[in-house]
Formats: structure tokens, sequence, C-alpha cells
């Protein structure tokens, strides 16, 4: 309950700062397309053209902060007219080089949070390793910033989940945009959020 309390002083105190905060307009009308299969290096047209993909299960949880699954070199046009600030990542494995140069060329800030996935039920993810990972989604210096995991689905539902419960969401809406995301393995044990 003190966390919660703790979590919920900390929303509004950054929902206070994001008002006062002169922003920079989140709508830009870009070029998407859809692919199911992932292309190596930097996506072009036919025509010379940039093309703007998405990573797998891209989608606006609010304003200045995004969700994902790993963005991978094709992604990286898109990412780029999002203006990103900062990246969270849910994953102990390292950062791969051609991201970390991505990172370093557009002033992206890396936060990693290397939160293990797990295939068995009822293990837990950390609650101190949430609350940091909240702490930075919350704060809008980081903004725009887009979180993110292997597939966007289990360790970003959890993040997004306890986002979504800060804004005060019932819980079976928080439940049914996370299994939106987790589709078929959609995890009990990452549906509690006590």
């Amino acid at each position: 309950m003190q966390l919660a309390a703790e979590l919920q002083r900390t929303h509004h105190r950054h929902q206070r700062q994001r008002q006062q905060q002169d922003t920079t307009p989140m709508c830009r009308q870009i070029q998407l397309t859809i692919s199911d299969h992932t292309v190596a290096g930097d996506a072009v047209a036919d025509d010379g053209e940039d093309l703007f993909i998405p990573p797998l299960n891209f989608a606006m949880v609010d304003n200045g902060i995004f969700r994902s699954g790993f963005p991978e070199p094709a992604n990286f046009s898109f990412l780029q007219t999002l203006g990103l600030r900062s990246i969270i990542y849910l994953c102990p494995e390292p950062y791969p080089e051609a991201n970390m140069e991505f990172l370093k060329s557009n002033g992206i800030k890396l936060f990693q949070f290397g939160i293990e996935g797990h295939k068995e039920p009822f293990v837990n993810i950390p609650e101190d390793t949430i609350r940091e990972a909240l702490e930075v989604v919350l704060d809008v210096r980081n903004h725009p910033v887009i979180i993110h995991c292997k597939r966007g689905k289990h360790r970003t539902g959890c993040l997004v989940g306890c986002y979504r419960k800060l804004q005060k969401w019932c819980l079976s809406s928080v439940f049914d945009e996370y299994q939106r995301f987790a589709a078929a393995k959609a995890r009990v044990s990452d549906q509690r959020l006590d």
C-alpha cells in the first residue's frame, strides 16, 4: 500500500511537470509500411525513399510514452520520427552494438532494467526493479520514451500494466490491454498487480 501511495505521488508530480513543460507536437505525418518479416540493414523503398517500419508490437501508451518489441535496424528510421529522448530496455542481455550506435547518433539515453524472462508460472518480477522503471517512465524529462523487451509482450506488459494502475484504470481494462499484446502467451503471474 505504501508503494502504491509513493508511486501515485510521483505520478501526480510528473503530471504537473508535463503540463508546465513546453512540449513539441506528438503527432507527425509519416509513411508506415507493415511488414511480416525482418529486413536487414536500413529500410529503403525501391524508389530510394526511407521506409518507416515500426518495431513489433509498437503502440502509443500515453503522450510521450510508447511500447514495442526489440527494435531492429529496419526500425531505426521509424524511431527517429518519434524524437526519442530515452529507451527503457527490460532484458538482461547486453544491448547490440548497432542499437547502441543508433542511440549515440540520436542522443537517446538507455535505461536498462535486466528483468529475466521466465517461462514457468508464479515467478515474480522484482518490485524494486518495476518501481525504478516506473520512475523513469513517469519523469517527463525522459519523454518521448519507448519501453521494450524482446517481443513487447510480458515484461513490457507488466510495466505498462503498473503504469495503467497508477492512471487508475480498472483491472479488467489493464488485463485486456496486457492480453491484446501477449495474445495466447498471457501469463497469470504477470497479471498479478499486488
